[in-house]
């Protein structure tokens, strides 16, 4: 790797660490995309406050842990080592611990194939020599996808066949506690041929005093008619550091449905890009967090309208205690030609501290015509009026208040289709509600 101006120490050493970690085999095109993500990074380094679309969400945590990038060795975990399962899932469960793929993968339904990255350079060769140099890799915006990149050995690829259901199933994410911090890196690669229709349920939650660093990158691929829902529900350690980055490709008349719930971490991203690139296609993503002490989350959408009647809709709430920071960007582009499109974003906050800080800008461009766009954005603290009438019936004030809190995030609960899964995120959030808090932004 070439040094970036202004190296850091930590720059420097995850350099080193491309030239010392011995790289699996692969084709000759995966180890040139490699030595070439690495030589971005080594040229762009990391985002800073100069880079637009992290200016929010500094990295000193990062800095301060210096996390190594090494192979992990392989674990055994005891059944306590993992945490208890969010939801039950049709297709089974796969587990993830401290970045590698764990025990054996889930028998699954006609159509429905899952394989580890190693063997997928064989088996969909073709297929991921076109999606992988997709993701975008220069510049210090794209450090971590070009960081994930160049380390590219862990991953998984899930393909549901055409006009299949797959059903659903639970990725399991967690990390052991360990005495220093290792980033790991790992790759998602989802396809759905035509017609088919798949749920999945990702749960990240690792041990309380974990502190380690994941950078999971995603791409998605939607055929026409096709239907993905996708749920990500986060209770990870104060110490952890969460890095993900999700792009999705849509054909004709396609649908991706995303629910993101954020109750834990220290420093947490999520990077989610729709492309609408057919027809018809539709995206709807939701989003709901409740943060306290000095937790960051960031969310960073994208949705690309590039055909006609396409339509998307963002829908987030946050909840913020403490000395907590919360981030929300959320683009829509609707490009020349694509008419007929509709774009509906919302956004809105709650702080419940003087120390609480959140960053939201939704920004529409639109250069179609007979385009429907509505969005809006606010921040605020919850209603004395609504408190007051609570009170009335009976309820302390701090009961009241937590009532009111945790139902601002039910908006984005209720929107699941499952109802017991929707009652248990509810029930998790409102165990997750920030309580009285001192200056410093602890309990």
């Amino acid at each position: 790797m070439m040094n970036a101006v202004g190296a850091t120490p930590l720059i420097e050493q995850w350099s080193e660490a491309f030239r010392a970690v011995p790289q699996s085999a692969g084709p000759d095109w995966l180890q040139e995309l490699r030595s070439e993500a690495a030589r971005q990074f080594g040229v762009s380094g990391l985002p800073n406050r100069k880079t637009e679309t992290w200016k929010y969400t500094p990295l000193r945590l990062l800095e301060q842990q210096a996390p190594s990038i090494e192979a992990a060795a392989s674990a055994s975990p005891a059944n306590d080592d993992l945490p208890q399962t969010v939801v039950s899932a049709s297709s089974g469960m796969v587990d993830i611990l401290n970045g590698r793929l764990i025990g054996d993968l889930p028998e699954t339904p006609p159509g429905l194939t899952l394989t580890p990255m190693a063997d997928g350079f064989e088996a969909f060769g073709a297929t991921l020599q076109r999606l992988l140099p997709a993701a975008e890799l220069a510049g210090p915006a794209n450090a971590f996808t070009a960081l994930n990149t160049a380390f590219l050995d862990q991953g998984l690829i899930v393909h549901v066949a055409e006009n299949t259901d797959g059903g659903s199933l639970l990725l399991r994410w967690s990390r052991l506690a360990e005495t220093s911090a290792r980033l790991d890196n790992f790759r998602l690669v989802v396809l759905l041929e035509a017609g088919a229709k798949f749920e999945l349920i990702e749960q990240f939650e690792s041990a309380p005093d974990s502190r380690g660093v994941l950078n999971v990158v995603t791409q998605v691929e939607l055929a026409a008619g096709a239907q993905l829902g996708h749920v990500r529900v986060q209770r990870e350690s104060e110490e952890a550091t969460l890095l993900t980055k999700t792009t999705v490709g849509q054909a004709a008349d396609s649908r991706y449905r995303y629910f993101g719930f954020d109750l834990g971490g220290g420093l947490v991203r999520h990077e989610l890009g729709a492309l609408l690139a057919g027809e018809g296609a539709d995206t709807d993503i939701n989003g709901a967090f409740v943060l306290d002490r000095k937790r960051h989350v960031d969310n960073h959408i994208s949705v690309d309208h590039a055909a006609t009647g396409c339509s998307s809709s963002q829908f987030f709430r946050g909840v913020l205690g403490g000395a907590s920071r919360g981030v929300f960007n959320g683009r829509a582009l609707i490009r020349p030609g694509a008419d007929g499109s509709s774009v509906r974003q919302s956004n809105a906050n709650l702080l419940l501290s003087p120390l609480a800080e959140m960053d939201t800008k939704p920004e529409l461009e639109i250069y179609a015509d007979e385009v429907e766009a509505s969005h809006g954005a606010t921040v605020g603290q919850l209603d004395e009026t609504a408190v007051f009438y609570m009170r009335t019936r009976g309820l302390s004030e701090d009961e009241s208040r937590r009532i009111l809190t945790a139902a601002f995030c039910h908006a984005v609960t209720e929107r699941l289709e499952d109802r017991d899964f929707a009652e248990r995120i509810a029930g998790m959030f409102d165990a997750a509600m920030p309580g009285g808090l001192d200056s410093a932004g602890e309990r």
